[in-house]
């Protein structure tokens, strides 16, 4: 017999249909793509001991997320598995409204923190938005978490940002 309560009641959520859920965490993987191949040309161009620490620390989070996605393309029932359960992270909003500016190889730390930060910025819109998009779906909650750890990405750039080129100024 079929169940015919709604999933709110019956506790289940409904699973994506066909391959859509790959096509969608497929996107999700080249977006952490983006964000490593910028943390790996920041952590080249680093001149400053402490710096290279803060880059690698968030590169490595990034590689995290892309092999728990990839993980999840290899066996769905890893889902479950995806994100760190954070409670909501604060945006400080420190960088949101400074200027856009191009991110060349030649850039100092100050602009690869502003950089970085609204990298971050806008993959935490994006995974907010398919969250939205997604709401009810058993993904929902996948893309939910993956937006707050990206969120706490950007805090901790502009925590950083805070102390090393505000605090100067």
């Amino acid at each position: 017999m079929l169940d015919k309560r709604p999933n709110k009641v019956s506790g289940r959520k409904p699973a994506l249909s066909g391959q859509n859920w790959k096509v969608i965490v497929e996107a999700a993987v080249k977006v952490e793509d983006q964000s490593i191949s910028l943390y790996t040309m920041a952590l080249d161009n680093a001149k400053y001991p402490s710096s290279k620490v803060f880059l690698k620390e968030l590169l490595e989070e990034e590689k995290h997320h892309k092999q728990k996605l990839e993980a999840i393309l290899k066996d769905k029932s890893k889902m479950s598995q995806l994100g760190s359960g954070a409670s909501e992270v604060q945006d400080l909003k420190i960088v949101d409204m400074l200027q856009d500016t191009p991110l060349s190889h030649e850039a100092d730390y100050e602009a690869i923190l502003v950089y970085a930060a609204k990298r971050e910025k806008s993959t935490y819109d994006y995974y907010k938005t398919l969250a939205l998009g997604l709401r009810g779906t058993a993904i929902e909650e996948i893309f939910s978490k993956l937006a707050q750890e990206e969120l706490g990405h950007k805090n901790k750039l502009e925590r950083e940002y805070d102390e090393c080129v505000l605090s100067e100024n």
